[in-house]
């Protein structure tokens, strides 16, 4: 992995194996799902891959998934939060241990977060997307889900806007890491997304935007 970036600064990564035997920590899975998509924006802007994420009832930005319930493994937990945050046909999905790509956790908070990432056909992703207000969540735990765009539009918008929203625990930086793991985006152009939304950032605090 050649793009590497810390964590939120309250998780540290550990490996799942050693992430299993802590002691007291609740568990907590979530899943990045995304579909190649070969449409472009205004005709111009390549779409690339959709990505979803969702606005969560606290209004920051994360992942589908949730706690792991005593008595579930992390893919039951992990599948059952899914069909219940996307509604019953997200268990034509069924991630399993194949789709893991990382855990973090968080001595103060007692919580362990595993992530996982598959990819699926476009035409499930957008079944997925519109079949989620029928979700038993769906305005309780989840407001809507939404894509993360990871083109770059009139040079600071696009995904460098994007990366300035309010992200739930550690999940930005899962977004960013999935995203070159997967070979959604290259490192360089993570990297260009980053020094973009920062400049960005600076303006908006100088009232320039």
């Amino acid at each position: 992995m050649r793009f590497v970036m810390s964590a939120c600064k309250a998780f540290k990564q550990i490996a799942r194996e050693e992430a299993l035997k802590l002691d007291g920590f609740r568990h907590a899975c979530h899943a990045m799902l995304y579909a190649p998509c070969g449409e472009k924006l205004f005709g111009t802007y390549p779409i690339r891959h959709a990505v979803m994420l969702q606005m969560r009832f606290d209004g920051m930005i994360g992942f589908p998934g949730g706690l792991v319930d005593e008595g579930e493994d992390l893919e039951m937990g992990l599948n059952r939060e899914i069909s219940e945050e996307l509604s019953s046909k997200a268990e034509d999905i069924q991630l399993t241990a194949d789709h893991y790509l990382m855990s973090h956790y968080s001595t103060e908070q007692h919580l362990c977060i595993h992530f996982y990432t598959k990819c699926i056909g476009y035409d499930l992703f957008v079944q997925l997307e519109r079949n989620a207000t029928s979700a038993a969540d769906h305005g309780l735990e989840v407001l809507g889900v939404i894509r993360c765009p990871l083109y770059v539009w009139r040079r600071e918008l696009g995904l460098p806007a994007f990366l300035l929203n309010n992200f739930v625990g550690n999940a930005r930086h899962q977004l960013l890491y999935a995203l070159e793991h997967e070979h959604i985006l290259s490192s360089r152009e993570i990297k260009s997304a980053l020094t973009l939304s920062e400049q960005l950032k600076v303006k908006k605090e100088r009232g320039e935007v």
